[in-house]
């Protein structure tokens, strides 16, 4: 704890040796941590910084303009507070090298032109530093306490901000390390004013930088009751936000983050950024992200598995329904389609091979996440209701189907099916052949007959007799103006339309 030279100069002891400030009027704020006394010339060596320094000057006498140059030089250069000459004993008045050296290198200088013992000054601010030394306990006790019934009672962000708020008598904010507003007292209704915070400190969790505390205007950076406030409730919102992390509510804030972002129902992408860093998860605006829905395991099980394989503070995991959504911070979907479904058919033995995992489109904004998501379930859904085999794919294979769902129904629909693959249909049918899945293959790998055979598992001249079968059948499918229509009429029979 610490009194300002100014605060010194009002006590009785100091008072009554008439003190007179040579120079540093305009420094009378500076701290004083301690008194010291001493008449050695080399008193500069006993101090560490912060003591008024109080002297008759016996240790400089005789030294001349040199030696007393020297030695407010080294003063200043230690770090003292203030240097106070008695006078009377050895000087009648502070030198001029003194004085120019002490305005010269920024040290107070104040002459006390009464005899006081140095004794009572020494006792007086001594005690007047324990007092407030104690005070400062005191209140840091009260603010600990304050925060620690909250933290108890089960305060979470908003209210630990509304007991800052109150302890201040000023406003307080938590934002994101990006500058999103998470949680604030004291404000205006509707106003999210920032400034220059007169106190502010890190909000760190798990050794990573989560985002601020800040005290605002009309606090003062000066006042030791709030740096106390906001240093302490920053320890407080630290275990508020580990401990939403660890509780039981954190499935329902997942569930709740994930709904929202399907309905669109958010104030701005920066409400996002914040409820997902009080996930804990870095989700800044600009970024890639893909979106994972999974169906086929149990949902906790899988929830797990699939939350423990993507890198940490990377994905938004929740259970939905009878399945997983995932929202996860990366470009790379397929590959995390494939970690998900490795890890929770590991985690859910009973699984393998029921479980399906659709990668919805990759988007460069946390705000558009919503849309890769519907289209990953609405695919999810469709891929069941084909019946396909494949464990993982895009949405983007499904794009077409989910188009021509609602055509089902139409004539014009059955007639295209009829009209382009009607005799592969009726051959498949018959023999029990495969042919329309051959060229829904073929078709799918560009017409490429080496990937069509590798997709296929058979040899190539395998595919080439099935390749002529089918155009015997249908025509040649390798036509540049037949490719719409085929690929059309395959989508709608994997509907369900045509073909009987």
């Amino acid at each position: 704890m610490t009194l300002t030279l100014r605060e010194v100069l009002e006590l009785d002891a100091v008072a009554r040796a008439a003190p007179e400030v040579v120079v540093g009027a305009d420094w009378l704020d500076r701290p004083v941590r301690w008194v010291h006394t001493s008449e050695l010339a080399e008193a500069a060596l006993l101090l560490k910084g912060g003591e008024l320094l109080l002297t008759t000057g016996l240790g400089v006498a005789g030294r001349g303009p040199v030696g007393e140059t020297a030695y407010v030089t080294e003063l200043a250069e230690r770090g003292a507070a203030a240097l106070a000459l008695e006078v009377g004993w050895t000087y009648p008045e502070p030198t001029a090298a003194m004085v120019d050296a002490a305005r010269r290198h920024g040290l107070p200088l104040l002459v006390l032109r009464e005899i006081v013992p140095f004794v009572e000054v020494t006792e007086q601010v001594q005690r007047a530093l324990l007092e407030r030394e104690r005070a400062g306990v005191r209140r840091d006790r009260d603010v600990r306490e304050q925060l620690t019934d909250a933290l108890l009672g089960g305060a979470g962000p908003q209210e630990l901000a509304a007991v800052l708020a109150g302890l201040t008598g000023a406003p307080v904010v938590l934002t994101t390390g990006e500058g999103a507003l998470v949680a604030s007292a004291g404000l205006p209704a509707g106003d999210r004013r920032r400034g220059r915070p007169a106190a502010r400190r890190d909000i760190v969790l798990l050794d990573r930088h989560w985002g601020h505390l800040s005290v605002l205007a009309p606090a003062r950076a000066d006042d030791p009751a709030v740096v106390a406030a906001c240093t302490f409730g920053a320890e407080a919102l630290e275990l508020a936000l580990l401990r939403s992390a660890a509780s039981g509510d954190l499935d329902d804030r997942r569930r709740l983050l994930v709904e929202d972002l399907l309905a669109g129902d958010f104030d701005g992408p920066g409400e996002l950024v914040g409820r997902a860093r009080m996930l804990g998860l870095s989700f800044p605006v600009q970024a890639r992200y893909t979106c994972l829905a999974l169906r086929g395991a149990d949902p906790v099980t899988a929830a797990r598995a699939a939350g423990g394989t993507l890198a940490a503070g990377t994905a938004l995991v929740a259970a939905n329904g009878d399945g997983v959504v995932v929202v996860a911070r990366t470009s790379a979907a397929t590959a995390a389609a494939r970690a998900v479904l490795a890890a929770v058919e590991v985690a859910d033995p009973a699984s393998a091979g029921s479980v399906r995992v659709v990668a919805g489109p990759v988007v460069p904004r946390l705000d558009l996440a919503g849309q890769s998501l519907a289209r990953a379930r609405q695919a999810l859904d469709l891929a069941d209701t084909l019946g396909l085999t494949e464990r993982v794919l895009p949405a983007a294979r499904l794009t077409a189907p989910a188009l021509l769902t609602g055509l089902g129904p139409e004539p014009l629909a059955a007639r295209l099916v009829e009209e382009e693959i009607g005799p592969l249909v009726a051959h498949d049918r018959e023999t029990g052949s495969d042919l329309v899945g051959t060229l829904r293959c073929y078709l799918a790998h560009s017409s490429s007959k080496v990937r069509a055979a590798d997709g296929l598992g058979i040899r190539r001249q395998t595919l080439h007799v099935r390749l002529d079968r089918i155009a015997g059948l249908v025509g040649d499918v390798h036509a540049a103006e037949r490719h719409s229509a085929l690929v059309l009429a395959l989508a709608l029979h994997e509907l369900g339309v045509g073909g009987g």
